[in-house]
């Protein structure tokens, strides 16, 4: 059976992102209302049983387990936990705490923050283009969310959830570095469904004393959908599909996909919640897929 191109690979990996961020700006609106019926601590946990399960599955539907050693064990725990669970809690708190536009801003510095991770822990030489790219994409989403009219604001009331958005942008950037070397010796699925599945464990412990006081008899069965849809698709799927990237392009590159975010985001809104659209906005747009173009090298 002929093996792929480097180059084959290379596309069938960007066009599997694309598919990630296809999902991942879909998902914003499922998750705000998914939120307003449920905690936000139920909710994680209720999408992260979801997600483990379908990758477990998934995983044993199609390979044989691959023996993990007590080493590995200790590291991908160490991992699930950074990725799955401080940085969910971070995440959470930080845009509880600040504004929608600080928050926005801070968290998409993470793919600047894979960069130079990414060039620390794995000595990667990062070209002059793909610096310039991922700071032009930040320019771009900047520009975007402040055509949005979100409030953004310095100091303040703010300052502790800007942190913790700082923190969770530099934990998904960490989490997805780190991901590089097990991936040489595990398949995206297996460590997928390990990280998720250890992620889901601890979070729902986590979740436990807020199940415990929720009034579950009003929970409409919309909520639990919201859950579902979110745990399948932006977790479990997109997971899987997140190390693919990074198995067969690099953290760095992988990390560029993450600005196309907000752009496919605001386009989503114009065309299904009709939001306005502002030339600001489309000028951000347009800045932050040049970068991204730029990034790709």
């Amino acid at each position: 059976m002929p093996t792929a191109s480097p180059v084959q690979s290379h596309r069938s990996a960007e066009s599997l992102l694309l598919i990630v961020v296809v999902i991942w700006a879909a998902n914003a609106p499922l998750v705000k209302f998914g939120l307003s019926g449920l905690d936000a601590l139920v909710f994680n946990s209720l999408r992260f049983l979801v997600a483990g399960t379908i990758l477990v599955i998934l995983y044993f539907s199609r390979s044989p387990w691959k023996a993990v050693p007590g080493k590995d064990w200790l590291r991908l725990i160490g991992l699930a936990i950074l990725a799955h669970v401080l940085y969910q809690l971070a995440y959470i708190y930080g845009i509880k705490n600040t504004t929608v536009g600080n928050s926005a801003i801070i968290l998409s510095t993470s793919p600047l923050w894979t960069v130079f991770l990414n060039s620390l822990i794995h000595g990667e030489k990062v070209p002059r283009q793909a610096w310039g790219g991922t700071w032009v994409s930040l320019v771009g989403i900047v520009l975007i969310v402040i055509g949005t009219g979100s409030t953004v604001q310095l100091g303040g009331d703010a300052l502790f959830g800007d942190l913790l958005s700082l923190v969770a942008a530099v934990l998904w950037a960490l989490s997805t570095t780190l991901q590089k070397n097990f991936l040489k010796d595990y398949s995206p699925t297996q460590l997928s469904a390990i990280l998720v599945s250890v992620g889901a464990v601890v979070l729902t412990i986590i979740a436990i004393p807020s199940a415990f006081v929720l009034r579950w008899e009003d929970v409409g069965s919309g909520y639990y959908a919201a859950a579902i849809g979110s745990g399948a698709l932006s977790i479990g799927a997109s997971t899987v599909l997140w190390a693919v990237g990074i198995k067969d392009i690099g953290p760095r590159k992988t990390a560029n996909f993450n600005n196309l975010v907000p752009v496919l985001a605001f386009i989503f809104a114009y065309l299904t919640l009709g939001e306005k659209m502002f030339p600001l906005q489309i000028l951000g747009a347009v800045i932050t897929l040049v970068g991204v173009w730029l990034g790709r090298r």
